[in-house]
């Protein structure tokens, strides 16, 4: 995980190097500012979530002062480190989270085979478990998360289903929208990603494993108001890992196996799905892994599966720049601190890479064969 300046060929000025684990192959498959910018949250295979606290000004140097370049970036050391019983599939920011309410400050967690767990973001703390049940009364695991605009609901992402939480009320979810039947219509398949609405409350998305995106009404408990598409004969969707509502009728959509980040203007979602695609912004994510972004303002953010970050502007739907070959693995998430000038040359830009990497086993080499040290990952 590093945090650089948004401006092409700049240097990385605070890096946290790849923690020591008990998994030789580990990587990282995350990081995201908080809400306010004071704290960013990392994820690693290993399931440990890290907390880091970035200062105002990581260069050293004031406001107006020049970027050092050619100089080793600082070392960023997690203040917190939590370890989850199983590997994180999604995590979450209250949507409230200021350093100066400390109430506010807790995030949510999801993984695999275990409830969803809120914990306080200053000391790692757990302050609620809330255990999803399935149809036959199972307790699973949530695919994706999200807080409501307000922040007194949590909705997970299932299989089929979607299932809403009381933040207020730990234990088992209040409300199941069942989404679609295995012989009926609906939205079928693992639900990788969901977003509220945060100027039209009540208002959410959802997209799956299966290349679809609904737009649903929390009255209407899992019946679509909108079905979005490409249907483009050589920009197939990929499976939506990513959904965020920028403005009020803005959508962004992000994909794995795919090469772009696609853009929908909701007052065009009807009936015919395909007329609310507004742009692609390429992006390259030809892997399994979750390749996230993020929006400050009019800038678009996120890595490719090359290591670059490019930087796109949502008015003119044009690249203004990129920092190329950030990093040697791919780039899975780059988002501009909240708070920072969102223009190119301004701003922090915190951003991580990692993939799996597996031993290269020379079969018609004499020597035995021996697993590399996560030294040498």
């Amino acid at each position: 995980m590093s945090a650089s300046p948004v401006l092409e060929g700049s240097a990385c000025l605070c890096e946290a190097p790849e923690p020591v684990s008990h998994r030789w192959n580990n990587f990282s498959k995350g990081s995201r500012w908080s809400p306010d910018g004071s704290v960013a949250l990392a994820v690693s295979d290993d399931a440990m979530v890290r907390l880091y606290k970035v200062p105002d000004d990581p260069s050293g140097q004031n406001s107006s002062g020049p970027t050092p370049t050619g100089a080793d970036p600082a070392a960023l050391k997690p203040y917190v480190e939590v370890a989850e019983g199983g590997p994180v599939l999604d995590f979450c920011f209250f949507p409230g989270f200021t350093q100066g309410c400390p109430a506010s400050c807790c995030f949510i967690t999801s993984s695999q085979d275990h409830p969803i767990h809120l914990r306080d973001a200053l000391e790692g703390s757990l302050r609620n478990s809330y255990r999803p049940y399935n149809q036959v009364d199972e307790v699973c695991h949530a695919f994706s998360l999200c807080f409501s605009a307000d922040g007194s609901k949590i909705l997970g992402g299932f299989p089929q289903y979607i299932r809403v939480f009381d933040l207020q009320r730990p234990g088992r979810q209040v409300e199941d929208w069942l989404l679609s039947t295995k012989k009926g219509r609906g939205q079928k398949g693992i639900i990788g990603a969901v977003a509220a609405s945060p100027d039209r409350p009540g208002l959410y998305a959802a997209g799956s494993y299966n290349r679809s995106i609904c737009l649903y009404q929390q009255g209407n408990r899992g019946k679509p108001v909108a079905h979005l598409a490409d249907n483009g004969k050589d920009h197939a969707m990929g499976g939506v890992t990513q959904l965020m509502f920028s403005g009020e009728w803005l959508l962004l959509s992000g994909h794995r196996q795919d090469g772009f980040i696609r853009a929908w203007d909701l007052r065009m979602a009807g009936d015919r799905e395909q007329e609310a695609l507004l742009h692609r912004f390429p992006r390259p994510a030809y892997t399994h892994q979750r390749f996230s972004f993020g929006v400050q303002d009019d800038l678009l953010t996120t890595g490719d599966d090359s290591g670059n970050i490019l930087l796109y502007s949502l008015s003119s739907l044009q690249e203004v720049g990129r920092i190329a070959g950030a990093h040697s693995r791919p780039c899975v998430a780059a988002e501009l601190r909240p708070g920072s000038q969102a223009s190119p040359g301004q701003g922090l830009l915190l951003s991580s890479s990692g993939s799996r990497h597996f031993p290269d086993y020379d079969v018609d080499s004499p020597e035995p064969s021996r697993s590399p040290s996560p030294q040498q990952v």
